[in-house]
């Protein structure tokens, strides 16, 4: 999920080699590619869910310099835990009173609202020690500039995975050691993530080649890689032909980290400014502030199990939505989405999370 930037690679504005990450106290990482702009050859809907370098190595009493660059978070979960959910329902609090154009409830009020945990959602601030005794965390990034970065130090050593609790799959670890125990310069670390990055910007340029689903009714959202790395934040094909009545598959490349919605709306370039603005939003009355997803977008419009169709008016403005899909089958987000058009006509539809991504299907009699 992308919530702050179009082109990712565009806001990445650390370098591992910055003066700090030199000194034997600090060593850099970046949560997503270290890049102020594309390189040539890869388009700007692209970016990498992947931390740079994958792994590092400090001493006891040192600490960790994280630069975010694209909408990452840093999670260090309690020592024996994974990664924590972006989002869970809260039974107590109910959804409630969230109708469409025309009045009518939506099937999922009275479903506990997703909230976001605040260990994810507001984190834990910057600079605190982590140990592995309890938890610490970026949270999400929040304005409109590049976020700050989040430095962690380790007083003690031990090996440490941490994650980015937006994409699932995106994680790394930090091994540290005693002092006596040699560690590798911040050049050399510098070096193996420019080979990491070289290597998934040759992923990239081939993703971009790639021509898409075979079935000539069916989208994918991306085409992705297939576990943490490059990702094509479009719509493939952006434009589809088929016939009134036929089922049209709009799905997530097997095992993305990233997550996506198909939402059908008459004017998805309005209707994507408002989901930028309430997607993620704090829960009314609650401070510090309790923030959860809306579940107009969170949830599939359509009830499940009820079969999907639609001609334009649904919902008494045009909309109609998947829900929250991702690539992983071990979460409670589907994998894909299958809708048929009842009318002629060309409609159109924009993902809620990234709302620059947008695509149109055409129904012909």
């Amino acid at each position: 999920m992308h919530r702050s930037s179009k082109f990712a690679f565009a806001f990445a504005l650390c370098s591992l080699a910055l003066p700090g990450a030199a000194s034997a106290a600090t060593k850099a990482v970046s949560a997503g590619p270290p890049l102020k702009k594309p390189p040539p050859g890869v388009p700007k809907d692209a970016d990498v869910n992947r931390f740079y370098p994958q792994s590092i190595k400090v001493h006891a009493g040192d600490s960790v310099r994280f630069t975010i660059a694209g909408f990452h978070t840093i999670n260090f979960p309690k020592k024996g835990e994974g990664s924590p959910p972006l989002a869970a329902p809260d039974a107590t609090r109910p959804i409630s009173a969230v109708n469409d154009a025309a009045g009518a409830p939506f099937w999922f009020n009275g479903q506990g609202t997703p909230v976001i945990p605040p260990i994810v959602g507001l984190g834990t601030g910057s600079g605190k020690a982590y140990t592995g005794a309890a938890a610490v965390g970026s949270g999400l990034p929040s304005g409109s500039g590049p976020p700050k970065p989040f430095v962690v130090k380790f007083p003690k050593a031990g090996s440490f995975t941490y994650y980015c609790a937006v994409h699932p799959g995106m994680k790394a670890s930090v091994s540290v050691v005693s002092k006596s125990t040699p560690v590798p310069s911040a050049k050399v670390d510098a070096a193996r993530a420019k080979t990491q990055l070289d290597k998934d910007i040759a992923t990239l340029k081939k993703l971009d080649k790639a021509k898409g689903p075979a079935d000539p009714n069916t989208v994918e959202a991306g085409p992705d890689t297939r576990g943490p790395g490059p990702v094509l934040l479009r719509f493939t094909p952006a434009s589809l032909t088929t016939k009134v009545g036929t089922p049209v598959t709009l799905e997530m490349t097997p095992g993305t980290t990233e997550d996506h919605t198909f939402t059908f709306a008459k004017d998805v370039k309005a209707a994507g400014k408002q989901a930028e603005k309430t997607f993620v939003a704090p829960l009314p009355g609650t401070g510090p502030p309790t923030l959860a997803f809306d579940p107009k977008y969170a949830f599939p419009s359509e009830a499940p199990g009820t079969p999907v169709s639609y001609d334009g008016s649904n919902h008494g403005d045009g909309y109609l939505n998947s829900g929250v899909l991702d690539g992983d089958p071990k979460t409670v987000f589907p994998q894909k989405f299958t809708v048929s058009f009842s009318a002629p006509g060309t409609y159109s539809y924009f993902c809620a999370i990234h709302p620059f991504m947008t695509g149109k299907i055409t129904a012909a009699s």
